[in-house]
């Protein structure tokens, strides 16, 4: 007796999972067709046709299994992208100049910054700057300022702020200022090199005077600027702007202003440039200036 024949028909489906892996799924559905519907020739026409079937099947199979190695391999090659870093990150810099002769004169500057991720949304900054100087054996500069933030991102460009400033300058009479604020900021530019967010907010000072020795406080509102621009692998430039107004007395505000290149030399090692204006609209105490502009030239190490 004559065996029933049989077509095989075959086919594949792919699919993503969850994770994003490929899968390939085989399936083989026999077809039976009765005896009695098909004549000699008919049967061996369907043998035949079988043999080709059953050929096709092994060559898709083959070519699938092709496919699916090589995106095997293409997965393997595609690499999950880098996420950030969550070591501390920043620089630490010097300068010293000393001049002597008609007029005998030295300076000293030390700064720091140091960042650090702390979670994929919250980032903390922390910076400080001391400048000391001396002119005919008596001291004529001597400024601190120490400033600490968190930015908490709620998106990819929406962050809030919050930061406590403190300074202390003894030629401006200040024996302390203390300026927390609390505001929200949006990134207006965010490419691979460049970023530049403003921010705005509000503020509370609190100032110590030596001279006068009271305490004088007011509430204020600011707005403020941060640029970064990566030039090249070796240099970076960055800037700020940040004004304080008085809520009480808007003619009465704090203005500062910084701009910074630093230059890699070689490993970690660099030099870093910064010009740095502040402007007190109505200082407290008679005969300090409203103006002050300082430009340093530091060697710098990076971490």
């Amino acid at each position: 007796m004559r065996s029933t024949p049989e077509f095989k028909s075959f086919a594949i489906q792919i699919r993503f999972n969850q994770d994003k892996e490929i899968i390939v799924a085989f399936f083989n559905n026999v077809i039976d067709v009765p005896q009695n519907r098909l004549s000699d020739n008919c049967s061996r026409a369907c043998a035949n046709i079988q043999i080709g079937v059953t050929l096709m099947n092994k060559i898709l199979k083959g070519t699938c299994f092709l496919i699916l190695a090589f995106s095997w391999t293409f997965c393997g090659l595609a690499e999950e992208p880098e996420k950030e870093s969550m070591d501390w990150k920043g620089d630490l810099a010097l300068g010293i100049s000393v001049s002597q002769g008609n007029t005998e004169k030295s300076t000293f500057s030390f700064s720091f910054s140091a960042d650090k991720v702390l979670t994929e949304k919250l980032e903390w900054n922390n910076k400080g700057i001391f400048l000391g100087g001396k002119s005919e054996g008596k001291t004529d500069s001597q400024s601190l300022e120490l400033r600490s933030s968190l930015n908490w991102g709620h998106s990819d460009r929406f962050f809030s702020h919050y930061e406590m400033l403190v300074l202390h300058d003894k030629f401006k009479d200040y024996k302390y200022r203390l300026t927390p604020s609390i505001g929200v900021g949006y990134k207006v530019v965010k490419t691979e090199k460049s970023e530049l967010s403003m921010q705005t907010g509000f503020t509370e000072t609190f100032t110590r005077f030596y001279a006068l020795e009271d305490t004088d406080s007011y509430a204020g509102l600011f707005a403020r600027n941060d640029f970064t621009w990566k030039i090249s692998d070796s240099a970076e430039f960055t800037q700020m702007a940040n004004v304080n107004w008085d809520l009480s007395d808007t003619k009465h505000f704090l203005a500062r202003s910084e701009m910074t290149l630093v230059t890699s030399v070689i490993g970690g090692w660099g030099i870093k440039l910064s010009l740095i204006d502040t402007y007190d609209s109505q200082p407290e105490s008679p005969g300090v200036k409203k103006n002050d502009l300082t430009f340093l030239t530091n060697i710098s190490f990076k971490f």
